[in-house]
C-alpha cells in the first residue's frame, strides 16, 4: 500500500502538467522528442489565409477598375480652309471601349452626311455636290480633373478618315430581278471614296447624373488630308467637330 501510494503521489504532478500542456496546445512527440505547438499552427493557417485574401482582394479591386463604357454622340462638322466647300454637316458618332483606372480605351465610329455647300470637280472633269463622309478609329481619354459630379478629361485619336465623292450608280430592275433578288433597285458600280488619315486631339467635359451615367461635351480638330487625284478641286483643310455626349459604365 505504501508503494501504491508513493506511485500515486510521483505521478500525480506529472498527469497534472500534461493535461496543462495538452490545453496550453503542447504535445511530446515521443518517437522525435519535438514539441508541437498548436497555437503555432493555428496562427501559421491564419497568417496564409489572410495573405490568400488579400491577393484575392487586390485581383477583385483590379477588375473593379476595368469597367466597360459607351458613348453616343450628336454635333456638328466644320471644316477649315479650301475644304470649307463641304459645308457645316452634322454628324452622329458611337464608342465602346474600356475604363482602367484614370484612362479610357475607345473604338469611335463617327458618320457626316449631307450636300456640300458648292460643288467641286472631280478628275473626269464632271462636278458634284455629293458627300458622304466618316471615321473608324481608336480615341484614348484620361481624366485630369474631377470635382464630385464634374469631369474633365483629355483626349487624342488615330483612325481612318472617309469622304465619299460620288455614289454608287443604280438602275431599276427588271420583273426577273425582282423575283429572285427582291430589290427595287440594283446597284451596278461601288461609291467612289477618299480615304485619308485622321489624327485628332481635343477636351471633354462631363456631368455625372448618378454613379454612372453622364451627359458631355466634346471638342475635337482633326488632322486629315482629302486631296486625292480622284478630285481636280483643291480641298486642302481640316476640321472641327463639337458634340453633345451621353454615356456610361456597364
Amino acid at each position: 500500500m505504501k508503494n501504491i501510494a508513493f506511485v500515486i503521489i510521483v505521478f500525480i504532478p506529472f498527469l497534472g502538467f500534461v493535461q496543462n500542456d495538452f490545453e496550453n496546445g503542447v504535445v511530446v512527440n515521443e518517437n522525435t522528442l519535438e514539441i508541437i505547438t498548436f497555437k503555432d499552427e493555428l496562427f501559421i493557417e491564419q497568417s496564409k489565409s489572410e495573405t490568400k485574401l488579400r491577393e484575392l482582394k487586390s485581383i477583385n479591386d483590379t477588375i473593379k477598375k476595368r469597367k466597360v463604357h459607351y458613348d453616343v454622340s450628336l454635333g456638328i462638322f466644320m471644316p477649315t480652309n479650301q475644304v470649307k466647300l463641304i459645308g457645316v454637316k452634322p454628324t452622329f458618332g458611337f464608342s465602346f471601349g474600356l475604363i482602367h483606372k484614370r484612362m479610357i480605351y475607345d473604338l469611335t465610329i463617327d458618320v457626316r452626311f449631307g450636300k456640300t455647300s458648292s460643288e467641286y470637280q472631280l478628275a473626269d472633269g464632271t462636278s458634284t455636290d455629293h458627300y458622304l463622309g466618316g471615321y473608324a478609329g481608336i480615341d484614348i481619354l484620361r481624366d485630369i480633373w474631377s470635382n464630385n459630379k464634374n469631369q474633365i478629361l483629355i483626349l487624342g485619336g488615330l483612325g481612318l478618315d472617309v469622304f465619299e465623292i460620288e455614289p454608287g450608280v443604280y438602275r431599276d430592275p427588271n420583273w426577273w430581278e425582282t423575283l429572285f433578288f427582291g430589290e427595287d433597285r440594283i446597284t451596278i458600280d461601288q461609291p467612289t471614296n477618299i480615304f485619308s488619315p485622321n489624327i485628332n486631339f481635343g477636351l471633354m467635359y462631363r456631368f455625372y447624373y448618378n454613379k454612372k451615367n453622364y451627359f458631355g461635351i466634346r471638342y475635337k480638330f482633326n488632322l486629315v488630308d482629302y486631296n486625292s487625284k480622284k478630285i481636280f478641286t483643291d480641298i486642302t483643310g481640316n476640321f472641327h467637330s463639337i458634340t453633345i455626349n451621353f454615356g456610361g459604365k456597364i
